[in-house]
């Protein structure tokens, strides 16, 4: 009688534990807020860059741009475009297993 009074209070103690601790290992909503709007944040300025690149392929047909200046700028632009959508995925990815 007094092992099974003993492993009752074990029990319970550990399911009270299991409850406090809980929280601790959850993700916060205001996270979950935060990156959903980074995202927002993030697919803004991944247009605008398109939108340079464009401008930049546009400047390079009329000539104003030079040969070399057009592939270093457009390597740079395409570089930080794949990091945003690299940001964006990561924290998509974040944002859906909450």
């Amino acid at each position: 009688m007094i092992l099974f009074a003993v492993f009752m209070i074990f029990a319970t103690f550990l399911i009270v534990f299991g409850f406090l601790v809980q929280p601790l290992f959850l993700p916060k909503k205001e996270s979950r807020e935060e990156d959903k709007s980074k995202i927002v944040v993030l697919k803004i300025l991944k247009e605008s860059i398109y939108k340079q690149i464009k401008e930049l392929e546009m400047e390079y047909e009329m000539g104003t741009v030079s040969p070399s200046d057009f592939r270093r700028n457009r390597h740079e632009l395409k570089l930080e475009a794949s990091s945003i959508m690299y940001k964006i995925e990561s924290l998509g990815k974040r944002t859906a297993l909450d």
